[in-house]
């Protein structure tokens, strides 16, 4: 089977040639498909909806192994466009002809839009795969119908994702997703773009579609899930847990996620619930540790909090996140040294700007002078203040250790940077409020001790 271009530059498929006669007479269907004929088709109809199937289903080993059969059997069909005959013949015997002339044709124009979506899931098998080279050999054979079958443009976008041409991707699956908006790969595609960008609604957007497409993918639920918390919508995120939940309880992510929500709502004691339903589950899920231990820090347990911090630090040492909590927490107790080891380990994992801002904050806030360093903060925080866009929380960070140095004009000067930025950021009302209580202690030439919140 070939593709040719006709003088008019129409695209046409000839699957083969075969022999036309008795255009004087009158003619049926059957002038044009023979029994064999017909038996061919009829193989090479049942290969295709079985290549259609594995691909709906994303088995791509199948996809592939049904691909070679299908294009053989395709190729053996032999039909050729007909046209009807301009001759008079009887009224009613050319009516029947003309309609035989149709259904003809439309099926050779099935056939062809067949074989050239075959071509486009064969393509995404193989760029599936890894397999980048062949998939593009397929759709370049097929190329004259990009414009008009969504598969070809979104396996085109896939391979260009593959290849981290993110723009051509972009621009090709959005041509998919115009062409046909049932196929799966774009939107899904469009999805992971925008999450790359941190284009955190565009995510969304595609996401939806992509979860209406195939609700039994429950990582997509999940995600969409995530994708709500990020966006501010815990109730939503916390539904839609609850229905994952429902689905399958032994899901100790679903849990964890599902408390987090929760602590935004307000409903500590159903983060508490979820947490540990969590850790029933996977007593050793790190995450689900952490965010127990901050609840039990805001609930003043502390030697809870220590307890499950230690627990996720036997699983995983480097964890920073782990580090963090656990020198703030030995803090809360009043072991300043140990606190400051964490520290030291912590600055020796990790050069990202929330690990040097955590750093810094405890040098210049802790209340123990054989810890406390405000020139090492403030030598640690100024390369990052631009690092950071100017965030808040490190502007909070320089200034306190600026007050620390009994440098309060540059104190209070951050200080009001990031109230200013915090307001920008739309920080918590009780947040904002703390840094004007610091800004007062800085105009009073006092520095800020973190015991005093």
């Amino acid at each position: 089977m070939v593709f040719k271009r006709l003088h008019n530059g129409a695209g046409v498929l000839l699957l083969a040639v075969c022999f036309f006669t008795g255009l004087m007479l009158p003619a049926s269907a059957k002038t044009f498909m023979t029994p064999e004929v017909q038996a061919k088709f009829d193989k090479s109809s049942a290969l295709y909806n079985s290549l259609r199937d594995a691909y709906e289903t994303k088995q791509w080993d199948t996809v592939l192994r049904v691909f070679k059969r299908y294009k053989r059997a395709a190729e053996q069909v032999q039909l050729v466009k007909v046209k009807t005959s301009a001759f008079s013949v009887d009224a009613e015997e050319r009516q029947k002809h003309n309609r035989d002339v149709a259904n003809h044709n439309a099926l050779l124009h099935k056939m062809k839009k067949e074989f050239a979506a075959s071509h486009g899931y064969a393509a995404l098998a193989f760029a599936k795969k890894k397999q980048l080279t062949e998939s593009e050999k397929l759709l370049d054979s097929v190329q004259d119908y990009a414009d008009d079958l969504g598969i070809i443009p979104a396996a085109r976008g896939v391979v260009a994702y593959a290849r981290t041409e993110y723009k051509a991707s972009e621009e090709l699956l959005k041509k998919a997703f115009a062409l046909d908006k049932s196929l799966f790969e774009p939107v899904y595609y469009l999805y992971k773009l925008a999450h790359k960008k941190d284009e955190v609604g565009t995510a969304y957007f595609w996401l939806e579609k992509a979860v209406a497409l195939a609700p039994e993918r429950l990582d997509l639920v999940m995600g969409q899930a995530k994708l709500l918390q990020k966006l501010g919508q815990s109730a939503a995120a916390e539904s839609i847990y609850t229905k994952l939940l429902e689905i399958d309880s032994t899901n100790a992510v679903a849990y964890n996620n599902r408390g987090y929500s929760r602590v935004a709502m307000g409903d500590i004691e159903g983060a508490f619930k979820d947490f540990t339903s969590a850790l029933a589950i996977n007593s050793v899920y790190t995450e689900a540790l952490l965010n127990r231990a901050a609840l039990w820090r805001t609930t003043d347990n502390l030697s809870a909090a220590l307890e499950d911090l230690n627990a996720g630090l036997q699983v995983s040492a480097g964890d920073t996140r782990l580090l963090v909590s656990r020198m703030q927490t030995l803090q809360d107790m009043g072991r300043y040294l140990m606190a400051k080891e964490d520290m030291e380990d912590i600055l020796s994992r990790s050069d990202s700007i929330s690990v040097i801002n955590e750093a810094g904050w405890f040098l210049a806030t802790c209340p123990s002078e054989a810890v406390r360093d405000g020139k090492r903060a403030v030598k640690m925080l100024l390369p990052i203040v631009e690092q950071s866009k100017r965030h808040p929380r490190v502007l909070d960070s320089l200034a306190a250790a600026y007050a620390e140095t009994n440098e309060f004009d540059k104190a209070m000067k951050i200080q009001k940077e990031a109230i200013e930025r915090g307001n920008e950021y739309r920080l918590p009302s009780y947040q904002l409020r703390n840094y004007e209580k610091r800004l007062a202690l800085y105009t009073d030439n006092r520095p800020f001790r973190s015991t005093t919140e």
